[in-house]
C-alpha cells in the first residue's frame, strides 16, 4: 500500500518544467528600480534609474545603502536573454547583476539580485519619457514600507504608514510607525530639490525637530515616487503611490 504514491511522484518529478507561456521581446526604454533585502546580514535598499538600449547595452544611476553605508554610483552594462521572460541584466562591477522576470508585453516586472551575499527583491516600473514638473506631483500621497532602525548594536524592523500632499515640489504629512512594537504618530513637513529631470533629494523634518534625509526619483506620470533613507540609525526604501480620487 505504501508503493503507489511513491511511483506517483517519481512519475511527476520527471516530467519537465514548461514555461507560463511566450513574452514579447525586451521592451527598450527606462525604468524605475525598487530594491529592498539584505546584504552580507546586513538591510540593504536601492534605487535606480536605468535605461535599456537597442543593442542590448544598459546603463543607469543607482543610490545604495547597505547598513550604515551610503554610495551613488553611474554604471554600464548589457541584457541577455536567458528563456521568453526571463533575462539577465549583466552591469560594471559598482553595478551587480539581476535576474529579471518579463511581462508578456516584454517590460520587466520584478527582479532579483544575482550577486553572492545577497537575499533581495527587485519592482521594476516603466518610467514614461517625460520631463519632470513640479505641478505634474501636486496631490495626496499614500505608503506603507517596512525598514530597519539601528539600536542596541544591532538593526531592528520598523514600519511607517504615511499620508502627504505635495504643493510645488514641498510636502506635508503624517506618519504612524511602530519601531520594534512600540508605537509613534508624527506630523513632518519637507521640499524636494531637483538634482536631474526626476531625480533629487528630500529634506524633511518632523514636529520633534528631527530631520531626514532621502535620495528620490520621482515617476514622471505623477503617478508617485521612490525614496532611499541615505543617513541615521534608520534605513528605509520605499515606493509611494498617488491617492486617486
Amino acid at each position: 500500500m505504501l508503493m503507489a504514491p511513491l511511483c506517483v511522484t517519481a512519475i511527476v518529478r520527471s516530467q519537465p518544467l514548461q514555461g507560463s507561456g511566450a513574452c514579447a521581446s525586451p521592451a527598450m526604454g527606462e525604468y524605475l528600480i525598487v530594491s529592498e533585502g539584505t546584504r552580507g546580514g546586513q538591510p540593504l535598499g536601492r534605487l535606480q534609474l536605468e535605461t535599456w538600449l537597442p543593442d542590448g547595452s544598459v546603463r543607469g544611476t543607482r543610490f545604495l545603502r547597505v547598513g550604515r553605508t551610503y554610495s551613488e554610483t553611474q554604471y554600464e552594462g548589457r541584457w541577455e536573454s536567458e528563456s521568453d521572460c526571463g533575462l539577465l541584466v549583466i552591469r560594471d562591477q559598482a553595478g551587480s547583476n539581476s535576474k529579471v522576470l518579463l511581462t508578456s508585453q516584454g517590460r520587466p516586472r520584478f527582479g532579483l539580485s544575482n550577486r553572492a551575499g545577497d537575499v533581495v527583491t527587485e519592482r521594476w516600473l516603466l518610467q514614461p519619457d517625460r520631463a519632470c514638473k513640479p505641478e505634474v506631483m501636486n496631490g495626496t500621497f499614500l505608503s506603507k514600507q517596512r525598514g530597519h532602525t539601528f539600536v542596541s548594536a544591532s538593526w531592528k524592523p520598523n514600519a511607517v504608514i504615511q499620508q502627504e500632499t505635495w504643493t510645488g515640489w514641498r510636502m506635508v504629512g503624517l506618519a504612524f510607525s511602530s519601531y520594534d512594537g512600540a508605537g509613534e504618530v508624527a506630523a513632518y513637513q519637507g521640499k524636494f530639490t531637483q538634482d536631474e529631470n526626476c531625480i533629487g533629494r528630500i529634506r524633511q523634518q518632523d514636529d520633534q525637530g528631527v530631520t531626514f534625509a532621502y535620495a528620490a526619483i520621482l515617476r514622471s506620470d505623477g503617478s508617485g515616487y521612490a525614496y532611499l533613507q541615505t543617513q541615521g540609525d534608520d534605513l528605509t526604501v520605499a515606493l509611494v503611490e498617488k491617492s486617486l480620487p
